[in-house]
Parts: C-alpha cells; structure tokens; sequence
C-alpha cells in the first residue's frame, strides 16, 4: 500500500485492485487520521524548557542571597570550601552512580588545575568576599555581564569572531557596570567605612565575574571532550583541595555554635540547590535543548535577587542602580539578538546528564 498528501490535505490510497471500496475508503480514513493528528510533542519540548528556564532563573537569583545568608555567620573562604567541596563529591557520586569515572589522564591535570584554581580559590574569594564587604544585587547584577565578556574572551582566544552588535553590546554592559559602581566611587552616604566597605566589594565581585568569564572559556575544550559531569567533579574537587589552607586559615577564630538557621539555610541553598542541582540542571538543559539564547536570557535573574533582597534586608535602590541596570539588559538584549536561529534540538555544546 502507497498512500500520499496532496496540497489540499487530501490522502490517496493506492490498493490492489482486489481490495474492495469498503476497505479502502476504510484504509484512507485510518491514514488521514494518523498522518494528520496533531503532534504535541513539540509543544511538550518547549514547555519542558521554559520548566526548566524559569527554575534556573529562580535558582540564579537566589544563589547570592543564600550566600549572602551563609556568609554573615560562615567565614567566607571557609563557606566556599565547604560548598565546593561538598558538591563535587555530590557530583562524583552521580557520576559513579551512573556506572562512570572520571576518565582523565595525567596530561590534562595541569589544565584541570587551572580551571580548579580559577573556579574556586579565584572566583569564591571574589564572589563570597564580595558579597560580604557589598551585597547581594551587586553581584546578581555584575554577574549579568558575564555573556559579554565570555564572547570578547572568545574573540581574544580567536574561537569567536569581532561582532559590532557584540561591541555596542559591551559598551552598554560597561557603562551599565560603572553606573552601579559610581556611588561606591564618590563616597556614598553611611561614612567613610561603609563606602571603603562598598568600594572593595564591588572589586571583589568584579574579580569574580572576570574569573568565571575566564573558566568558562578555559573549560570549554574540557567540556567538549569529557563532558559536564567529569568535568565539574573534578574541578570542584581539585578546586576544593587547593582552596584548604585557605579555608581552614579562615576558620581559626570561628565558632560553629554561633550559626543560626539563617546562616546553615543559606549555605545548604548554595551548595545543594546551586552548587550541585543547579549545575545539573543547566547542563542537562544544555545537552538536550539549543539553549544558548535562554541562557543568555537567564542572566536577568538579577531582578530576582534585587527585589528579594530589597524585601529582606531592605537594601535601597539608587538611580545609579536602576540606570545600570536598564544597560545591562540591554546589553543582553542585545547578546540575544546577535544570535542565529537554531533548531530545538542542537545543542551549543556538549554536556552530561
């Protein structure tokens, strides 16, 4: 049997002439009805993704106030130690759950190390220091220029090519960022410790989004060839042990009685909500979905952090803030459209579930 779909959505039905009218007329229906009932499967496929955009985003914007939470209580290299470490074991156990090791050979240690100590002793020095001496929404929102500076990283390592959308995109970005930093600048109100306080922490936090837009192009090659998950757990661990004297320099004056259910809520959040199902929640959503655009969309998950911290901690918004932020989403605005449109199935690059 030969059957097809003329233009008019009509079906043809080619029997052998023995067959009767009956059976045929029978015949076409059954095949009208398979070959036109609607298919939700692409229906399905974009609201899995928008599921697991709009969780991410949640997650994002949440990770500083968590650590904002944990850091109060927890010194913040110790924080970092405690967090990394924990969930690259987590992470290496979802590996070997999954009958997987981690697969490297002692050639690719040296990058591995690099990647590690630019994760965590680089990146959480900036990131939790920084939170503490500034806050939350200054993280939230500097980490927001991480798409810019991940594709001029690009450009510098010649894996991507000059973009003049990409270049007016920076300019915003940046500008962006100074408006956010100007008050810190010129000495806000609160007095000369406040501001010195505010001042370093807007440095910190800009060493940690320069850090992790540097691991992301660095660990590219990594993930490309071993994959997420391996890749991940042995940076965190890696990391982790390079980060000890650190740590436990840090921890010498510290009281764990003194910790309160503020502090240990927050710490579990970075670490097992960010630190480890965070982590697999992009990658999945990586290796299944072309997720290049929603990630780069993700990055406003900085509203999130500004209003809850706003309701929590009462933080205030200034002009200056406001105005930064209205350029770096367009920035992202912009980063978004630069893109080229892709199929729902290809995947910007390799990743583990």
């Amino acid at each position: 049997m030969i059957q097809w779909a003329l233009p008019t959505g009509d079906v043809r039905v080619k029997t052998n002439p023995s067959v009767g009218r009956a059976t045929r007329a029978a015949l076409t229906s059954n095949v009208k009805a398979t070959m036109f009932q609607p298919d939700d499967s692409a229906s399905r496929h974009k609201t899995t993704l928008v599921v697991c955009l709009l969780i991410m985003t949640l997650i994002g914007g949440l990770t500083p106030i968590g650590a904002r939470m944990a850091v109060a209580e927890i010194p913040p290299m110790l924080a970092a130690w405690l967090r990394f470490g924990t969930a690259g074991i987590l992470l290496w156990l979802t590996l070997r759950f999954q009958g997987r090791r981690l697969g490297f050979t002692r050639a690719e240690v040296p990058r591995l190390l690099l990647l590690a100590i630019l994760c965590v002793p680089v990146n959480q020095l900036g990131f939790m220091g920084g939170i503490k001496l500034a806050n939350a929404s200054h993280a939230a929102l500097f980490y927001a220029l991480t798409p810019v500076l991940v594709f001029w990283g690009s450009v510098l390592a010649r894996r991507a090519r000059f973009s003049g959308i990409m270049f007016a995109a920076a300019l915003l970005a940046f500008a962006g960022a100074a408006c956010v930093l100007w008050p810190s600048i010129v000495a806000p109100g609160g007095g000369r410790k406040a501001w010195e306080s505010m001042l370093a922490g807007d440095l910190l936090l800009l060493l940690a989004v320069g850090s992790w837009a540097a691991f992301v192009v660095a660990s590219k090659v990594m993930l490309e060839r071993f994959g997420a998950l391996p890749t991940l757990a042995a940076v965190f661990l890696l990391g982790a042990l390079v980060h000890t004297p650190v740590a436990l320099w840090s921890a010498r004056d510290f009281a764990a009685g003194g910790v309160t259910l503020s502090g240990v809520a927050g710490f579990l959040f970075i670490t097992l909500i960010s630190g480890y199902a965070g982590y697999l929640l992009t990658y999945n959503v990586l290796a299944r979905f072309d997720a290049t655009r929603a990630m780069i969309f993700v990055n406003v998950q900085f509203l999130i952090t500004v209003l809850v911290e706003r309701a929590l901690f009462e933080v205030p918004l200034s002009a200056y803030f406001a105005l930064g932020s209205v350029l770096i989403c367009a920035a992202i605005a912009l980063d978004f459209a630069r893109l080229p449109r892709r199929g729902p199935h290809a995947a910007s690059a390799r990743a583990d579930h």
